[in-house]
């Protein structure tokens, strides 16, 4: 039995775009301040590294703007978006979005550290420093230790988490 399904006749890099889709993912907001103003994006492709010390690592498309800032960056932000935030995962997530003005109008508070920006409606939040960038392929690996976590104005125990699976949005039932 081959590994790769030969009735599908598509690209190996369209078969696995298609079934990475399978692959349900939290998604969440990368913020970091470029010079006086944050910029922010959406992201679903984060994950906890490391308990000791506590490590993070989130992917980027490296020749975007956010890897700029990041490779400029000392400090970043990642907050996991809840269910209720699909409009922000949108929004954030839309190429071409304005380098400057992202997080207009979505309440957010400076991480204690560095004073990078964290979306306040979040379920969790992790202040980042970073640590390494590892180029992957188009997208760079940006590795950060955390320096600080916590829940947003929402209780984490009351607020479910936003998923993107197959190209859409969801969340999972109670535990």
């Amino acid at each position: 039995m081959s590994a790769m399904d030969p009735s599908h006749d598509d690209s190996l890099t369209e078969r696995y775009r298609e079934l990475s889709d399978d692959i349900a993912a939290a998604v969440a907001v990368v913020a970091a301040n470029r010079g006086r103003s944050p910029h922010a994006i959406t992201v679903d492709s984060f994950l906890d590294v490391s308990y000791d010390p506590p490590t993070m690592a989130v992917s980027i498309y490296s020749g975007s703007r956010m890897m700029e800032t990041l490779e400029d960056s000392e400090h970043f932000a990642i907050s996991v978006l809840a269910s209720s935030q699909r409009d922000v995962s949108e929004r954030l997530g839309e190429p071409g979005q304005p380098l400057y003005g992202a997080l207009s109008g979505i309440e957010t508070f400076p991480s204690p550290h560095s004073g990078q920006p964290v979306l306040a409606e979040a379920i969790a939040w992790f202040e980042l420093r970073r640590t390494e960038i590892l180029e992957v392929a188009t997208h760079s690996l940006v590795v950060g230790e955390v320096v600080a976590l916590g829940t947003g104005l929402a209780s984490a125990r009351t607020q479910r988490p936003l998923l993107r699976w197959r190209k859409a949005y969801g969340t999972v039932g109670p535990r």
